[in-house]
This record gives structure tokens, C-alpha cells and sequence, in this order.
């Protein structure tokens, strides 16, 4: 559940919620990966992915400001929902020329993921050691 209320814009802003959807897509995508590593000797198996920048955008969707079209001339205002969820695609990336998954890249992109798993993890820990920080400074 999700508290959305003028104190918690204030304390949390956006930078809380955008790491915390960093945290949900990093956690989406280390399933994604394993579940490729899982199937790596399944003939026919098609890799899958998600993509950051899709996901990135319909972040900065969510919370952009809505236009009033007006006008029939004016563009429309398409955004996706994700409904906590994230768009999965098969992909031909990632598989050798016989068609078979490629363990090393694969395992490469797994580490990669923990390492912007944990860096998202360590800047919102210092966001939150900011509002103790701050907590603490004003009830001296």
C-alpha cells in the first residue's frame, strides 16, 4: 500500500520512489536472468529481457505532470501503466550463432544487476541516514 500524502512529498519526495521502482526493476530483472540461466540448455528457449529505458520512461510518465488536450490538434498523451508490474520481451540477444544462451553474458548481466542493485540500495540508505540526520538535528 502506498501513502501518498503532502508530509510524505515533503520528507520522501521523488527521489525515494524512483529508487524504490530502481529496487523493484533490479529485483524483476535478476528473476528475468535466472530464469534464462535456469533454461540455458533448453532447446528452443528464447532469452528474455526487460528494458531500463522503456521502464525508465514509464516512470518519468507516471509522475510528469498531465497535459489537457484542448484541441483535436494537439498530441496526445500516451503513457502505459505498469501496474507493479514490468514488460517482459523475448529477445535473440544473448544467444550464441547455434541459437543456445550464452552462459558468460548471461552471468554477466547478472552482475551487473547486483552491482545497480546494491548502488540503489546505498543511495537510499543515504537518503534515509539524511532525514535521521535531520530528525535528530531538530530536537536538539
Amino acid at each position: 500500500m502506498e501513502i501518498n500524502s503532502p508530509i510524505q512529498n515533503r520528507l520522501m519526495g521523488k527521489t525515494i520512489r524512483i529508487l524504490s521502482r530502481a529496487l523493484d526493476f533490479r529485483s524483476a530483472n535478476h528473476r528475468v536472468i535466472s530464469e534464462n540461466l535456469a533454461n540455458i540448455d533448453t532447446p528452443g528457449y528464447r532469452p528474455k529481457e526487460l528494458r531500463f529505458d522503456q521502464e525508465l520512461q514509464r516512470a518519468a510518465d507516471k509522475s510528469a505532470v498531465r497535459l489537457k488536450t484542448t484541441d483535436p490538434g494537439h498530441f496526445s498523451h500516451a503513457s502505459e501503466g505498469t501496474g507493479g508490474a514490468f514488460s517482459i520481451r523475448s529477445k535473440g540477444a544473448g544467444s550464441t550463432e547455434s541459437g543456445q544462451l550464452s552462459i558468460d553474458m548471461e552471468m554477466a548481466k547478472m552482475m551487473r544487476n547486483n552491482l545497480l542493485y546494491e548502488a540503489s540500495v546505498r543511495l537510499l540508505s543515504k537518503k534515509f541516514q539524511a532525514l535521521k540526520t535531520a530528525i535528530e538535528a531538530g530536537r536538539r
